[in-house]
Order: structure tokens, then C-alpha cells, then sequence
């Protein structure tokens, strides 16, 4: 009888047997489930069944030439930001990139992330990301986020996943998978036990002869578990228990008794190592399931020399392997759980507090000790430190932060300064989440006891935003009057405070009052060298300008808010987004040139400091600009990218957003698809809610409930209502957003009901009068020149000025308002029949090329009405084929076909990557494409081919 040989199967050569069905499923996503389209495919069950081999089988025949990239979730390592996803992408990252990682700003690292996966997937791609059940929440919720364009892409992603009940599965693990589900981008393997056939099969292949009776009973025990099996033939074998007689069959010397369990099996297996191995071991599985070799000799305390004997030992016995990225790594997480398990918790806590200590020592970042820190019991004596580690770790690992918060916050008395310290710093995280009453809440606990000198600034102004977040206004004006009065601050904190005290004001209608503060506050702010405040009170300046008409000083000051910002970006230089508030008063002024470029700089700004409500203000504000200057299409993806960043936050600009949707709703589909989103307006909207520029998108928006039953007393009483408040609070610009709506209803209704004829036409007198003064004091803004006079022409019937308008807006680029009042003055009765044609000519034009398909067919019939004959009659845009894109769309489908990522068009087009998301979604479906790739061929067929210029093309032939 011979001896079997102790060959050890590693990751590089796994024995599956039993697997045919599962393996080719994922063969089968391998050859085209990455050709165009994306997909993620999730292999699960229990510990050892054998998932990441035949992911690895099935690997072994994809595409040559395929990037595959590897990433493996750690229980250790679940606080870190993006930690299975950045284990990923290690090859792709620079080194500066990796070197930074731990210090950048967690939205930041997060856009990185998703650059990085679209350069991945211009040519097919595959990700394997290993136990799902352990991924940190940042990879989870970025995964979840790319299940929008998954479909699009050449990407394969397959996970591994532990099976577990469904109360241990994470809340964002479920909405991953929910999601994927009801995109119809699962697809589920789920491993069971093998059959005892194949199980005894494969321990033929481990042992080289035909099991026995005695070998087949531990078989039977193995449950159907291959890694079980292989781990207990392997005990076997490693005690010289197995032999192979002259027939080939396999003897087992050794016990028939109960069967060990799988940890047992390879605890057994690790007594076999030196103390000093087994020791270093244990230290490692401290570090993670993959680990860095000098993290694991500061951990270990010795010199790497003095590592190396033990090291060379556990590669021997196969317990250690090598990474892609030069890190180490158990050869199986069970070795690391075993390792674990074996301690008694008390040891394990304090092995993981020495591990935080060595590591601090050797300068590791904060959020990599505090991981070590928060697997210990909290000591009164580490409450000092985690602090530290917290204010440290905010940025980059704001979760990581919180927790160790949240741990002093428990472990300490409300009035122990330290207490005071992680509250506020609580406060601080939930205000950047877009958490206002969380914030408040916090921030208010903090106040009630002694602040400690060095937090009472960043409390105190956490604590007044957060009131004015949630709508008290009055209370957060009184709160930062009384700050900017106390001594113990200093006096750039009492600047800041005056800068925001004005804010309030502005919210609660005040803009006089505002003003006052905020030229104080700016003086204050520059006397201390306070830049962040001087922005503060520079854009609060700014917007009342605007707010008031007075464009000119509005874009000077806001030119140097954002010059400022510039100079010194801080989270407290962005929190009022000079940058957009800029765009919007330069599209007020019709100077639209560096709009783009501006709405791109606070985006990214924001997304850089992790500033959510920052991103959410880029494209609220970025929708009230393309409302102005863009086609509809393009607006409609500014509301789309808004709606995505919603979220969890309880801080909203959904009013005026619903307003916008309301409108873009009846010039593209008509009165009752406006009414949708106009029931979600609060009918006596809450000035405390949004009271900045955009206020008259939530009467016009409100004004839409009337539309349907074509109640015009109904619509011009609320639009009248608005304009009442928004002249009151002198927001002039909105005023005149209103004018014309305004006019049209009441000409309508003064003619329809002569007993409030009287009244009616006092009202449009008065809107002629406020439009007309405003137009007066910019008279070098076209755009108001042009709606002053329309305002007149319709409320005076006089079609001259109607004619005139039309030709004043046409110099501004604002399609939509011209082909609005283009239309009002080829219905005008002026009796010049040839003008006439012309201006409904252009009218119909100019609503098909902004895609306001509704308008179209309404105008059209109106001419048809008043007996106009139009020569040329505009079309709608075709809803289907290349002719229903937008200019915009059909730029981006050339960039698609270009090879761009998305990251690389919103570069070029000075828009955000969502932006770029939500059209490319719109292109592929008009097209009826289902890839970025068929998208591709699309286009390069259609450029190649001079015949289908200008032609609806079939979507369908390309894809076949």
C-alpha cells in the first residue's frame, strides 16, 4: 500500500465536480451577458458549497482579451468607504489615487469609482465581487445607483454571496438586489449540497483511488459540501490516515466516529503550524481577509526579517497566498473566521485595541486604526482618541466617524465636554447628509450644556442652518443675531454668523431687512478675513439683487462670491452655491455664455466636499436655466438627475422642481398630463418652504389644476395670488416670470364675464406697470424688453407691440417664450395677413424644435380656427427613430459612438454625469436600442451610409 501525497488544491487549481448546470449559466452571461448589454449575477450559498470555484471555472473560459477585475468584501472591513469596490479597482487606481483614498471625500471617491467602471465597460468587462454579504454600504448604495445604466453597458458583474435569513441581509444589500430584480438584471445561482455521487467522485480525484466503506461514511457526513470534503481528506491526509491498496481502493485509518465540523476540520489542519506561525496567523485574520504586508509586520510589532520564517510557513501549508496587488490574503475566509473564533471575545477585543494602538503609532489614517478601536469595548481612557479620530475621519469615512461619535456619545455623561464634542460633530454629519431635523435635533441636545470653546462655532452654526433648514426661520434669524453678539467667539465666527443671520429674512419675505445683514456681514466678514462669510453674505446680497431685478449688481456681487469660493473652497464657501445662483442671474441677464461651465463648477464643488444639498441646488438650479435656454428634453434631464439625488434627505427644492415638471408636462403632452404633478403642489404653498428665485414655478405650476376644465377665473386667481406675494416680497424677477400668463388668463377672462371686466383690467394694468418699470431699469436685457412689451400687447390689444416682442426675444435664444409669443401675435388681429402666416410659421417651428409637442398641435389648431392658412405646417418630433432626438441627445449619441464614458461627455458638454445618465436613457429608447454599444453601431451605420441622413431609421435592422 502506498501513502498518498499531500497535495494541497490552492485557488489556482480548484477540482469542481458537479457544477455543469451552474458553470454554464455563468458561461453563458460570459459570452452574452457582456456583448452588449449588463448584467449581475449573483451565485449564493452556504459556507464552502463552492461559489468562488466555479466563478472561477466559468472564468477560465471567457473571451480572451476580456478585462476581468477581482474584489472581495471583509467582515473586518466593513466601515471602510467603498472598500470592496476600491478592492476591485486597485489595479485601475494610480498611485497617488491609492495613496489619497483614505483621505478623499466619500462623494468624491464614489464619482472616481463610477469614472473608472465606465472606462472599464467601453469594451466588454467583467467584475467578480466576492462575499456581497459583507460589503460595506458605500459599495452597496454606488452599485445600486449604476443599476440605472447597468443595461447599457458591456458589464458583467458577478457576486458571491454567503446564504443567509432574510433579517440578516442589510437593508442595502436588499435594495441591491430588489433593485437588479425589477430591472430584470439578475440573474440568480444558487448552489446546493453535490450529490453523494459527485461527492464521491471528487474524492477520487483528491485522492488518486475508489473510496471504501469506511471513507464513504465521512463522505456522507460532508453533507454535500465540497469544501468540507476536501478539508477533512485533506486532515486525513496530512495524518497519514489515507492509503490506496493494490486494487485502488482507498483504506482510511482512522476513527468511525462522530464526523468533526468544518472548523474543527481546519483547526486541525493549523495545528500543524509552529506557535510562532499559528501566532502571526491569528494577527493577520485581525488585519482582514487580504492585508497589507506592512500593516501586518506594525501590527505584528517585528521587523519583517523576523516575519519571514513564519510567512514562508503558511504559503507552505497553503493558509496564505499572494494578491493581484501584491497585498496577502488567506487562501479561504474560513481560515480567517476559524483564526478568529478560536479567541475567547475578551482576547479578540484586546488584540484588535493593540492593533489600533501600533498602528496609530506608525501614523496609519484615522479611519484605518478606528476600525481596529471600534472592534474593542469602548474605555473611558479611549474617548479623548476616538475623538480625534473622528474629526480626523469626517471627510473621507463620515460613517466611520459617526460610529466612533455615537461610541463616546454612549460611554459618557451629556455634560462631559467630550459628550458635547461628538454630538456636535453628529449634528454636523446629518446636516451634510441633507438631515435638517437630525441636525436641529443634535444640535440643540449639545447647546443645552457648557460648550467647550473650541466647538461652539461649528455648533452654533450647525444649529442655526439646520433651524432654517427645517423652516423656522424666525427662530434661526434670532439664533444667529445672538451668536454674532457673543464675546467668547471669535470674530470671524461672529462674522459668519451675521453673514447667515440674513437668510432667514430672505425665506421669511424680508429682502430689506436680508440686505441690511447681509452688506454688514460681508464688511464684517472681509474686516476679519473671513472668506466663507463674506461668500455667505455676497450671495445672499446677490439673490436679492436678482430677486429684485437688479441684474447688473446681482451678477457683480455673485461674480465675486464665486470668485471667492474659488479662492478658498470650504464646505462653509458652497453651503449657498454661488456658482449656480450666478448662472441663474447671468441667464436672467441673458449673458449665457459660461452658464454651463458655472452650474459644472458647483456640482463639482459640492460633490468634492461631500455636499449633498450643494448637488440637489446644481440641478434645481440647473433646471430653472434650461427652462430659459435649453429644449425641453434637456430640462427634463436636469429634473431627472435631481430626482436621483433625493434620497434620504428631508431637505427638498421640490416645489419650484414640481412646478417645472408641471409645465414641461402640458407643452409636451398637455393640460391633463400637467395636472399629475401639479395635484403634488401644496394649494397654499409655504413661503418657509422656498421663498428664492423659481417661486413663480410653483404658482404657474399651481395654476395648471385649472387647465383641464378650462377654468379661467380659477387659474388667473391663483396665478394673481402669486403675484400679490412675490411683489410684496419684492421678487420682481418672478413677477415678471408671471406676466404674461397673467395677461393672456385675464384678457380672457374680462372678455368672458363683463361683470369683472373693471377689475380684471386693473389687475393687467398694474402687471403691465411692474413688468414695463422692471424692463426699464435693464434696458439692455432683451428678454425683458421683449416680455414688458408682450405683457402690454396683450393686455392693451395692441398687435404691434406683440410683433415687436417676437422679434426681441428671438436675439435672446429663448425659443419657447419667443414661439409663445410668436404665436399671440400671428393671432392678434392687425390685419397684415402675410405677417401673420409668418409669425405662426414661426411659432410652430420654434415649438417643435424645443420638443413642446402639445403646443404645437394646440397652435396649429388655433391657426386652423382663426382661419390662417400656414404654408408650412411644423411637425411634432418623431417619438421614434433618430428624428425623435434633440439636438442635445444627438451630440451625446456622437460622443457614445466616440467611445466616451459618461464622466468624459459631461466633461465636454459642462453638464453632470447624471445629466449625461438620464439622456442616454432617453436616446437608447427612442432608438429602441438596448446598449451603449448598439448605440455605437447606430450611429456609425447611419454616418456611413448618406442615404439615411434625415431619415427615420428602423432600430431594429441594426441590432439584427
Amino acid at each position: 500500500m502506498v501513502p498518498t501525497a499531500h497535495a494541497l488544491p490552492t485557488s489556482a487549481h480548484r477540482v469542481v465536480i458537479g457544477r455543469d448546470a451552474e458553470i454554464e449559466l455563468l458561461r453563458a452571461g460570459l459570452r452574452t451577458g457582456t456583448a452588449t448589454t449588463g448584467r449581475f449575477i449573483s451565485v449564493h450559498g452556504e459556507l464552502g458549497i463552492g461559489k468562488t470555484s466555479i466563478i472561477e471555472e466559468a472564468l477560465r473560459h471567457a473571451p480572451a482579451g476580456r478585462a476581468v477585475l477581482r474584489g472581495a468584501a471583509d467582515a473586518m472591513n466593513q466601515r471602510r468607504p467603498y472598500g470592496l469596490l476600491l478592492d476591485a479597482f486597485a489595479s485601475r487606481l494610480t498611485d497617488d489615487e491609492r495613496r489619497s483614498a483614505s483621505a478623499l471625500n466619500e462623494v468624491a471617491l464614489g464619482e472616481r469609482l463610477l469614472a473608472l467602471i465606465d472606462a472599464l465597460s467601453v469594451d466588454p468587462a467583467v467584475i467578480v465581487l466576492e462575499d456581497l454579504q459583507w460589503a460595506d454600504t458605500a459599495s452597496l448604495t454606488l452599485l445600486a445607483r449604476l443599476c440605472r445604466t447597468l443595461a447599457q453597458i458591456p458589464l458583467l458583474i458577478i457576486a458571491s454571496q454567503r446564504t443567509q435569513a432574510s433579517h440578516e441581509i442589510s437593508p442595502e444589500l436588499d435594495h441591491l438586489l430588489g433593485t437588479l430584480d425589477e430591472r430584470g438584471l439578475l440573474i440568480s445561482v444558487a448552489l446546493g449540497p453535490l450529490a453523494l455521487a459527485d461527492c464521491t467522485l471528487l474524492a477520487e480525484r483528491l485522492t488518486g483511488g475508489r473510496p471504501a466503506t469506511t471513507l464513504e461514511r465521512y463522505l456522507a457526513a460532508a453533507g454535500g459540501n465540497p469544501l468540507f470534503l476536501t478539508e477533512m481528506i485533506r486532515a486525513l491526509q496530512s495524518d497519514g490516515a489515507v492509503t490506496i491498496d493494490q486494487r485502488g481502493d482507498v483504506l482510511l485509518d482512522a476513527p468511525v466516529g462522530p464526523s468533526p465540523s468544518l472548523a474543527m476540520v481546519m483547526m486541525r489542519h493549523l495545528s500543524h503550524l509552529s506557535p510562532a506561525t499559528r501566532e502571526l496567523l491569528t494577527t493577520a485574520a485581525l488585519l482582514g481577509s487580504r492585508f497589507d504586508a506592512a500593516q501586518l509586520r506594525v501590527a505584528a510589532g517585528r521587523p519583517m526579517g523576523a516575519l519571514l520564517p513564519s510567512l514562508r510557513e503558511a504559503f507552505a501549508a497553503g493558509f496564505l497566498e499572494g494578491g493581484d496587488q501584491g497585498e496577502l490574503g488567506f487562501r479561504h475566509g474560513l481560515i480567517q473566521e476559524v483564526l478568529l473564533q478560536d479567541l475567547p471575545p475578551a482576547v479578540h477585543a484586546e488584540l484588535h485595541r493593540e492593533v489600533a494602538v501600533r498602528l496609530h503609532e506608525a501614523s496609519a489614517p484615522a479611519a484605518v486604526v478606528a476600525v481596529h478601536l471600534l472592534q474593542a469595548p469602548t474605555s473611558p481612557a479611549d474617548l479623548a482618541w476616538m475623538q480625534r479620530l473622528a474629526a480626523a475621519s469626517a471627510i473621507a469615512s463620515p460613517a466611520i466617524a459617526v460610529e466612533l461619535w455615537e461610541r463616546i456619545v454612549a460611554a459618557s455623561t451629556a455634560e462631559d465636554p467630550l459628550n458635547v464634542r461628538a454630538t456636535a460633530g453628529l449634528a454636523r454629519a446629518a446636516l451634510s447628509a441633507g438631515r435638517a431635523a437630525e441636525a436641529g435635533e443634535l444640535a440643540a441636545r449639545a447647546l443645552r450644556h457648557a460648550v467647550p470653546s473650541d466647538t461652539i462655532a461649528a455648533l452654533s452654526a450647525t444649529a442655526t442652518h439646520a433651524l432654517m433648514l427645517q423652516r423656522h426661520h424666525v427662530e434661526a434669524k434670532d439664533a444667529s443675531a445672538r451668536y454674532a453678539e457673543i464675546e467668547i467667539l471669535e470674530p470671524v465666527d461672529r462674522a459668519a454668523h451675521l453673514a447667515f443671520a440674513g437668510w432667514p429674512l430672505l425665506m421669511l419675505g424680508d429682502l430689506a431687512g436680508a440686505q441690511h445683514l447681509a452688506v454688514e456681514g460681508a464688511a464684517m466678514a472681509a474686516a476679519v478675513g473671513n472668506p466663507a462669510a463674506e461668500v455667505l453674505a455676497l450671495t445672499l446680497h446677490g439673490q436679492i439683487s436678482d430677486c429684485r431685478g437688479d441684474l447688473d449688481e446681482a451678477i457683480a456681487l455673485l461674480s465675486k462670491a464665486a470668485e471667492r469660493a474659488d479662492q478658498h473652497p470650504s464646505l462653509a464657501s458652497t453651503e449657498v452655491f454661488p456658482h449656480v445662483q450666478l448662472a441663474l442671474a447671468l441667464t436672467d441677464a441673458d449673458r449665457t455664455q459660461d452658464v454651463d461651465v458655472l452650474l459644472h463648477r458647483g456640482l463639482s464643488l459640492s460633490d468634492e466636499l461631500g455636499y449633498r444639498m450643494g448637488s440637489l441646488a446644481a440641478h434645481a438650479f440647473g433646471a430653472q436655466v434650461r427652462s430659459r435656454t435649453g429644449i425641453l428634453s434637456d430640462l427634463v434631464a436636469e429634473l431627472d438627475a435631481h430626482a436621483s439625488l433625493v434620497g434620504s434627505m428631508d431637505v427638498r427644492m421640490s416645489p419650484p422642481v414640481t412646478g417645472m415638471r408641471a409645465q414641461v408636462a402640458a407643452h409636451q403632452h398637455g393640460a391633463e398630463a400637467a395636472l399629475v404633478w401639479a395635484a403634488l403642489l401644496e394649494p397654499v404653498p409655504d413661503r418657509g418652504f422656498w421663498a428664492g428665485r423659481g417661486r413663480s414655478w410653483i404658482w404657474r405650476g399651481l395654476s395648471r389644476r385649472h387647465r383641464p376644465e378650462h377654468d379661467d377665473l380659477g387659474a388667473l386667481e391663483t396665478l394673481w395670488t402669486g403675484w400679490q406675494e412675490l411683489r410684496g416680497s419684492e421678487m420682481l424677477m418672478d413677477c415678471a416670470e408671471l406676466g404674461l400668463d397673467l395677461v393672456v388668463v385675464g384678457r380672457r377672462v374680462a372678455a368672458d364675464r363683463p361683470a369683472r371686466h373693471a377689475a380684471t383690467m386693473d389687475r393687467l394694468r398694474e402687471v403691465v406697470e411692474v413688468v414695463g418699470a422692471l424692463a426699464d431699469r435693464n434696458p439692455d436685457v432683451a428678454s425683458l424688453r421683449a416680455t414688458a412689451l408682450a405683457v402690454q400687447g396683450v393686455a392693451d390689444a395692441r398687435p404691434d407691440d406683440l410683433v415687436e416682442a417676437a422679434r426681441l426675444m428671438a436675439g435672446t435664444g429663448r425659443r419657447l417664450e419667443q414661439a409663445r409669443i410668436a404665436e399671440l401675435a400671428a393671432l392678434a388681429p392687425h390685419g397684415r395677413a402675410d405677417e401673420a402666416r409668418r409669425l405662426a410659421e414661426s411659432a410652430l417651428r420654434l415649438y417643435a424644435e424645443v420638443g413642446a409637442d402639445h403646443d404645437v398641435i394646440r397652435a396649429r389648431a388655433s391657426f386652423s380656427r382663426a382661419g390662417m392658412p400656414v404654408r408650412v405646417v411644423a411637425r411634432t418630433r418623431a417619438t421614434f427613430g433618430w428624428d425623435a432626438l434633440t439636438r442635445t441627445e444627438e451630440r451625446i449619441a456622437l460622443h457614445v459612438a466616440d467611445g466616451q464614458s459618461n464622466p468624459e461627455i459631461a466633461q465636454s458638454l459642462f453638464v453632470s454625469r447624471r445629466t449625461v445618465e438620464s439622456h442616454v436613457s432617453h436616446v437608447l429608447a427612442k432608438l429602441a436600442l438596448r446598449s451603449r454599444t448598439e448605440l455605437a453601431v447606430f450611429v456609425a451605420r447611419r454616418l456611413e451610409d448618406p442615404r439615411q441622413h434625415g431619415q427615420q431609421i428602423d432600430p431594429s435592422a441594426e441590432r439584427r
